[in-house]
């Protein structure tokens, strides 16, 4: 396992089952706070099944998951959240009728307790990171196109105030220029003090901003490395880089 800094997110011998099937299957695994981690492999690895667990979407069979020191594989997915992990699903799910604003007033939801000048204070940040969600912001959300979608979907997640982001698929479906500004969104959101774990199927892309990557395949942990030393063995060159 990664053993850079401290272990910020911990996974500890993860087994989760859909009815009789295996989805994840004995893995561990943990991303130091500030760093940039991503989860590779096939459809069906069981990527998308680790990141739901860790936002408490789905209980595991087995298997311990640990945020900054607490255990949390057995709350709910609402206390997860205000713990500080915030989870972009696959496919953005936004609210499509829904205004952009509202939209981002909706991920805030989680904090209804703190003062609405806190919230409105949130927003001016939102803006000033994404000028074209400012620009759009009385819009409906349908009518965005994809790269201002999942600029939406992480700008809603980051209303909840999150020290730890849960990204699932954030360059799908976008054309390439659109992936670089999206790559460069996660990047300076980790300069900003974010812990990522990402899942990507835009394999040189989650190369290239990755700090550390774990390799899954049927549901099993099978590689880990910095991009730069895995790029260079044979199973990573034959299965995802097509060398």
């Amino acid at each position: 396992m990664l053993e850079i800094g401290d272990k910020y997110l911990e996974v500890r011998n993860l087994t989760v089952y859909y009815g009789t099937y295996a989805a994840v299957k004995n893995v561990s695994f943990n991303v130091p706070k500030g760093k940039i981690v991503s989860l590779l492999g096939p459809n069906g690895s069981g990527k998308s099944t680790i990141m739901k667990a860790i936002s408490g979407v789905i209980r595991p069979v087995s298997g311990e998951i640990w945020f900054q020191g607490t255990r949390i594989d057995k709350k709910p997915a609402n206390e997860i959240l205000k713990m500080g992990i915030s989870h972009v699903l696959e496919g953005r799910r936004l609210f499509p009728y829904m205004t952009l604003l509202e939209n981002l007033q909706m991920g805030a939801y989680s904090r209804i307790d703190v003062r609405k000048g806190e919230i409105e204070r949130d927003l001016e940040e939102i803006y000033e990171r994404f000028p074209v969600i400012k620009e759009k912001r009385n819009r409906q959300a349908r009518t965005l196109s994809g790269g201002e979608a999942q600029m939406v979907a992480i700008a809603r997640s980051l209303m909840s105030k999150p020290s730890f982001l849960l990204l699932d698929e954030p360059l799908q479906g976008l054309s390439p220029i659109v992936i670089e500004e999206v790559a460069e969104i996660i990047t300076y959101l980790k300069q900003s003090g974010f812990t990522v774990l990402m899942i990507e199927h835009n394999i040189s892309m989650a190369f290239d901003i990755s700090e550390w990557v774990y390799l899954l395949f049927d549901g099993e942990l099978v590689l880990q490395g910095q991009p730069q030393d895995l790029s260079e063995t044979e199973y990573v060159q034959k299965f995802y880089l097509g060398v």
